[in-house]
C-alpha cells in the first residue's frame, strides 16, 4: 500500500516539474515577442517605400475618407 502512495507521489512530482519547465520556456519565448514593434516596423517599411516611389515619380498621394464623395483629386501644379 505504501509503495503505491510513494509511486503516485513520484509521478505527481515528475508531472509538476515537467509543467513548471514548459511554463518557464513558454514564458521566456513570449517575452521575446513584440507584436506592436513588429507592426510599426512593417508599417514604416511600407510608408518609406511609398514615399520613395512618390518622390521618384513626382506624384503626391492624397488620403480621403472611405465612402467620401471625392474619389479622385487632380494634382494641382
Amino acid at each position: 500500500m505504501i509503495s503505491v502512495i510513494i509511486f503516485t507521489l513520484l509521478i505527481a512530482v515528475l508531472i509538476f516539474l515537467y509543467m513548471r519547465h514548459t511554463t518557464r520556456k513558454r514564458k521566456k519565448r513570449s517575452a521575446e515577442l513584440n507584436s506592436v514593434r513588429d507592426f510599426h516596423a512593417s508599417y514604416d517599411r511600407v510608408k518609406t517605400r511609398r514615399e520613395l516611389r512618390d518622390k521618384h515619380s513626382g506624384y503626391q498621394t492624397y488620403v480621403t475618407k472611405y465612402n467620401s464623395t471625392e474619389d479622385y483629386r487632380e494634382r494641382g501644379e
